[in-house]
């Protein structure tokens, strides 16, 4: 199956560098090279009162580490996690997704949870994570916005070794020890 691809939305720079990643975050790899599969995440935080956001942490990493990464879930997270996924779309009645990409609106689709549909906008924090290749966003799998309500009941299903996991990556990638990113920020890294 050919991917079906589009231009690097600007929500998917990175917003310290203004403009697209191009290393993963943990083995250092070019990722903007045709053939490189990688996942992007952002975590943002709104401002009650203002049409701003700020970001918490981002991050690329090429899908060998991803891959890699989350072999160090275990089993029960895994199974817990996507048991939540299967629930949510029976509820939906599992239909299968359809996009007309004549009409698609990106920013409009990253502007409500996926799972839960609510916007974004009226959210303390919600995270952005979508599939590339190269200088591409892979549309066959598509991003998604993901609100703090989902985060908080997708971190409950997690095993406290997946967590111990999620810890010690967000402590050697992404900056200060989670106690402290805690404090700052009231939530522990949740990688999808």
């Amino acid at each position: 199956m050919n991917d079906y691809l589009v231009d690097i939305p600007e929500q998917f720079y990175s917003d310290s560098e203004g403009r697209p990643f191009e290393k993963c975050v943990v083995c250092g790899k070019n990722l903007l090279e045709d053939g490189t599969q990688y996942v992007i995440e952002k975590a943002l935080k709104n401002y009650e009162g203002y049409e701003f956001s700020s970001t918490v942490f981002e991050y690329a990493m090429c899908l060998d580490c991803y891959q890699e990464m989350q072999k160090d879930m275990s089993e029960e997270s895994m199974q817990n996690l996507q048991k939540y996924y299967q629930d949510i779309m029976a509820a939906r009645g599992n239909e299968p997704m359809m996009i007309n990409m004549q009409t698609f609106d990106l920013k409009q689709w990253l502007s409500k949870c996926f799972f839960k549909e609510k916007p974004v906008s009226e959210m303390k924090e919600y995270q952005l994570i979508g599939q590339f290749n190269g200088n591409h966003l892979v549309m066959n799998t598509p991003p998604m916005a993901i609100g703090e309500e989902v985060m908080e009941e997708m971190a409950e299903l997690l095993s406290e070794k997946t967590r111990g996991e999620m810890d010690r990556f967000r402590e050697k990638f992404l900056g200060p020890s989670p106690d402290i990113e805690e404090l700052i920020y009231g939530r522990k890294l949740l990688l999808i």
